[in-house]
């Protein structure tokens, strides 16, 4: 059966506000690293470049998941979606994007690694609220095996229909941020 590849991934041109911010960094080539659909990778690297995984959707459009929502959800292995519709209605890099609250609170965070998912991917700036909290969750799931990938294109149509996905990371960048290519695959 042929397989139909929907990108998920966001690439940033040059000429894009984020990757003019980026390059004027101190570190810009870190902080390149960070912009569009990427994996923070702060203590851990993920053991391949290259996944297909089962995926699992959440939609979080109206509110983040508790604790509760997570109970017995078989994650292990698999890559969880957390679809917040934030990226597509604002946009990415705007004010808005960065303000909207897609952040799980961090009992959700233990209930989702006790499940044991692969990958938490989220159509948004990230899972922890900025600076300290956001890289304590990045670092949180590295030591639990799972790792988080930002920045993720998704329409609620294709978020819903999406059972399996390949993820390739470019583990060779010597960003924390590692670029990653996302995609959908649907079995036509």
């Amino acid at each position: 059966m042929p397989i139909t590849k929907h990108k998920l991934s966001l690439e940033i041109p040059e000429k894009h506000p984020a990757y003019t911010w980026a390059k004027k960094q101190s570190d810009a080539v870190n902080a390149i690293g960070h912009i569009g659909t990427h994996t923070d990778c702060y203590t851990a690297l993920p053991d391949h470049s290259d996944y297909i995984l089962e995926a699992i959707i959440m939609d979080c459009s109206t509110k983040m998941p508790s604790a509760e929502a997570i109970k017995n959800t078989d994650l292990k292995g698999k890559a969880l979606i957390l679809f917040t519709g934030v990226l597509n209605a604002h946009g990415y890099g705007t004010k808005e994007y960065g303000a909207a609250n897609t952040f799980l609170s961090e009992a959700t965070l233990d209930a989702i690694l006790q499940s044991k998912p692969a990958f938490i991917l989220i159509d948004a700036c990230g899972i922890g609220r900025h600076g300290e909290e956001h890289i304590k969750f990045d670092k949180k799931c590295e030591a639990n095996g799972c790792f988080v990938i930002e920045n993720i294109l998704l329409t609620e149509s294709l978020a819903f229909a999406i059972t399996e996905l390949e993820i390739q990371i470019d583990l060779a960048c010597s960003s924390t941020g590692k670029p990653c290519r996302v995609h959908a695959l649907e079995t036509t």
